[in-house]
């Protein structure tokens, strides 16, 4: 259930978008969701994109896969961002499993394999299912691991 908005935020945000600022970016200092925003000041002008390039969502996500080397991602609109970014970072990767959208740059593959583990809910994984994982992620299994038990456990 929705909290109904005060009238004084409600012309914040439309003295905000009015001044030129950003949908979004009001959204994102006023820590609301951008849907509600978009509401609120539908019947005024968006300010001009400028740059037609990465921006927004899509651009906090490249600043941690720069940062990190990978970006654990669970919202739902991901193809349209990874289309983005591999038009200017054709470097940049992504898998989706077990409902998780992990994006990495290709020399990191083993990193993010790895914290795609950590991140999957599971504490035990066959070593069938941790060789399709590696599999998807391009990277290949040690040698010493590759002769552990049939099922491993993770912390």
């Amino acid at each position: 259930m929705s909290q109904k908005l005060s009238q004084e935020l409600i012309e914040k945000i439309r003295k905000e978008v009015k001044d030129g600022k950003s949908k979004y970016q009001t959204a994102k200092e006023l820590n609301l969701r951008k849907e509600t925003v978009y509401r609120i000041a539908k019947d005024l002008p968006s300010r001009p994109c400028g740059w037609p390039g990465i921006r927004g969502e899509t651009l906090e996500l490249l600043q941690d896969i720069l940062t990190k080397g990978y970006a654990v991602y669970s919202n739902y609109n991901t193809k349209q961002k990874y289309i983005t970014l591999r038009k200017y970072f054709p470097t940049i990767c992504k898998v989706k499993m077990y409902g998780k959208n992990i994006f990495f740059l290709e020399d990191k593959s083993d990193l993010a394999a790895r914290v795609f583990l950590e991140n999957i809910k599971r504490k035990i994984i066959s070593y069938h299912e941790l060789r399709q994982i590696t599999r998807v992620f391009g990277t290949s299994l040690s040698r010493e691991f590759q002769m552990k038990p049939k099922f491993i456990w993770i912390n």
